[in-house]
């Protein structure tokens, strides 16, 4: 029995043997055939090497790091056109942005999320710039021209009207004190800064912004404004509107408003109607007040001449001073037509002026 079990050892250990032989021959046989195959097998392992190669979701994640640091830096120097840049092109090339990563919605949010805040960052500078009281005309335009790249356009429209209707305000400023030392003068030299800046605001628009019809329709708004705000100051800074002065300073400024409105049509800008609609009711008064002042005093000379005729102290003396009652008539008749006559130059240019604005 014992001899019959090692026996049977002995065989299983032969048969082990033979198996180990057999693998290990069929080994050789396999690396032999992927030896023949070589190509097939590189072209096998060319989408592991690939995605070997790919940058890992760590090294990305240091990437946008990078980046972010970097716009710190410049938005901390104040560096506003290299961050506009940086930004345009990160926006521009990274799929995080565009929302096609294939990375979680968290992360990319995440990104976004902080990418936005340092252009929201950059934004705020851009305006602190162009708020600026001191702030020259050629910064001031670099500074549009970064929010319109960074797709603020409307905002950078209105940010330029702002800043010119501040300087216009500051000029009027100044001015005003001069309204009661050259008072028939006053109106014509505030038409022509009022229109003068008006003529500059269209100008530098049309420049920056083109012709977009949005932005000329808020150009037209604007300068309406202006031309309301305008006229108010001369309602509150004119002459006594019974005065030959308020007739001539009344003159004055229909002329040279006028004028300057038939300039900016050459730039798409006609307000000469919305003018002489705004001016009517006050030169109306001017010219009612007047011509009361004028019968006024015509009344007045009648009667002192009439009391000097009838009176009878001046009774004997008529002979001597006969001629005194025609020389008040005459005077009196003169001052009246004068008064006329600037009352109607006044009307007829108002008419004029009116029938060729249509």
């Amino acid at each position: 029995m014992e001899h019959e079990l090692i026996e049977l050892r002995k065989h299983i250990s032969s048969q082990g043997i033979l198996v180990q032989d057999l693998m290990t021959g069929v080994c050789r046989e396999l690396e032999e055939w992927k030896q023949s195959n070589g190509d097939n097998h590189e072209a096998q392992q060319d989408p592991e090497i690939s995605e070997i190669q790919d940058p890992l979701p760590s090294e990305r994640d240091d990437e946008k790091m990078i980046f972010l640091e970097h716009i710190d830096v410049l938005l901390a120097e104040h560096k506003v056109e290299e961050a506009i840049e940086a930004l345009d092109a990160e926006e521009k090339n990274s799929p995080d942005l565009k929302g096609s990563q294939e990375t979680s919605v968290g992360e990319v949010s995440q990104y976004k999320s902080a990418f936005l805040k340092r252009k929201a960052t950059l934004e705020d500078q851009l305006v602190q710039i162009i708020e600026q009281p001191s702030v020259g005309v050629q910064e001031m335009k670099k500074a549009l021209y970064g929010l319109i790249k960074l797709g603020k356009g409307p905002s950078a429209h209105q940010l330029l009207l702002t800043s010119y209707g501040l300087r216009l305000q500051k000029s009027i400023e100044v001015l005003l004190p001069s309204s009661h030392v050259c008072p028939k003068t006053f109106s014509a030299t505030l038409s022509k800064l009022v229109f003068s800046i008006i003529s500059l605001t269209t100008k530098e628009s049309a420049s920056i912004f083109g012709d977009n019809p949005i932005y000329t329709n808020r150009i037209v708004q604007w300068a309406e404004w202006d031309i309301e705000y305008f006229v108010r100051l001369v309602k509150e800074n004119a002459p006594s509107s019974e005065t030959v002065s308020a007739l001539r300073a009344a003159s004055i400024c229909v002329q040279a408003s006028l004028n300057y409105c038939s300039m900016l049509e050459s730039q798409g800008l006609k307000l000469s109607k919305l003018l002489l609609v705004l001016l009517r009711p006050y030169i109306e008064e001017v010219l009612e007040l007047n011509f009361r002042r004028a019968r006024r005093l015509l009344f007045d000379l009648v009667e002192l001449d009439e009391s000097l005729l009838f009176s009878p102290h001046f009774e004997s003396l008529l002979s001597a001073f006969g001629t005194i009652s025609e020389t008040i008539r005459v005077d009196s008749g003169m001052r009246f037509m004068y008064i006329v006559k600037v009352s109607w130059s006044m009307i007829w240019l108002s008419l004029k002026q009116s029938i060729l604005s249509l």
